[in-house]
């Protein structure tokens, strides 16, 4: 029998309360017997987790590699695969990349959504983003992107002005431009991610976007609005975590921090009582640490069966990915103790599948 072919016995997560079977053959899960397979260690089980905000091309690890090497893109799209992240949405790079000739090992899935779009002086001071998109240049942005063939169209829909105030944000381009533009992204098959702290998510739902990212300033009203629209929000709490404490370093407010950390945790639990999707985005977390991001969404008051779910089926769902199915392209991670018990088992993935194709582990790789 080949060595590509594998036998499971675990409890399917997030679900999941009895064991069951799953074999891997050519790559492709079968719930049909397959005698021979070499049957792989772990008790619980999950197609992957999704890291749905990634930043591929910043080294937020502090490697020492510049900010849009190829090497680094390939090292942090490893870290990743390594921790157990078997698909991840890549929400903007410093710079365009191209990988096409490098000899690259095995990857994670990596939906893109091509350089930052933002008009100049409107982003991160040192933040390289390659090119500046004006009002004007909006559109012939989108047809830019969608020319490279990239799935996502990111745009930095807001930013803080000289007061720094990540809740107060304006806009960074008028609402019927930005619509002109998510149109035509949408005419390209291409599904617009916002980046949003400030308050205007309403106004940006209604013009059309697909995604929230961030979304720190969302209201219950404004939860309900996505839940209309069919948008999904990533609020990348682990990051929203920080600028909130850098912000009460700098002069905010104690009782004004916990107020707004507040806000964030009751629109979260109204997002996940009405069926927004939410997602796992660990953005400014060092890559492979999709755990640090996972706990954060906990601090915020969902249960670990709830994170672990918008890290697993729902953000495949939303990438269009399969899960553990019959025929599906065997991603695969299992973990001896159950995640759901200890969010931390996380962190401990003890067989890793990429479709159908063993990932050593980082224990595996330190052993």
């Amino acid at each position: 029998m080949s060595s590509e072919t594998y036998h499971v016995r675990a409890v399917s997560l997030p679900q999941g309360s009895d064991p069951v079977d799953v074999w891997v053959v050519d790559g492709r899960f079968t719930f049909h017997r397959v005698d021979g397979a070499q049957t792989l260690s772990g008790n619980f089980m999950a197609p992957g987790l999704v890291d749905a905000h990634v930043h591929l091309s910043i080294d937020f690890a502090g490697i020492g590699k510049a900010h849009g090497d190829p090497t680094l893109v390939i090292d942090n799209a490893q870290r990743h695969l390594k921790s157990g992240v078997l698909a991840v949405r890549d929400a903007g790079y410093v710079q365009q990349l191209a990988l096409d000739g490098v000899d690259l090992p095995p990857m994670p899935i990596i939906q893109r959504s091509g350089w930052l779009v933002v008009p100049e002086g409107r982003f991160f001071p040192g933040v390289d983003v390659g090119k500046h998109t004006s009002c004007a240049e909006l559109n012939a942005r989108v047809h830019e992107v969608g020319d490279a063939g990239i799935s996502w169209f990111k745009v930095i829909a807001d930013f803080p002005d000289e007061s720094r105030n990540l809740f107060t944000a304006p806009l960074n381009y008028p609402v019927d431009v930005l619509k002109k533009a998510i149109d035509e992204a949408h005419a390209r098959n291409m599904r617009v991610m916002a980046h949003s702290t400030g308050p205007s998510i309403g106004a940006l739902i209604e013009a059309g976007v697909d995604a929230i990212e961030h979304g720190m300033s969302a209201s219950p009203e404004t939860v309900r609005l996505m839940l209309a629209h069919g948008v999904h929000w990533t609020p990348t709490l682990a990051t929203v975590e920080t600028h909130l404490r850098t912000a009460e370093a700098a002069g905010l407010s104690p009782a004004v921090r916990q107020a707004w950390s507040a806000r964030i945790t009751a629109s979260l639990r109204e997002a996940m009582n009405i069926g927004v999707p939410i997602l796992v985005g660990s953005d400014e977390v060092p890559h492979g640490r999709i755990l640090s991001e996972m706990e954060a969404m906990m601090r915020h008051g969902m249960t670990p069966t709830e994170v672990i779910d918008a890290a697993t089926r729902v953000g495949r769902r939303i990438m269009g990915l399969q899960l553990i199915e019959e025929g599906a392209p065997a991603d695969l991670v299992t973990w001896e103790a159950d995640p759901r018990l200890d969010l931390g088992e996380i962190a401990k993935p003890k067989t890793i599948l990429a479709a159908g194709k063993r990932v050593l582990t980082e224990d595996e790789v330190n052993a």
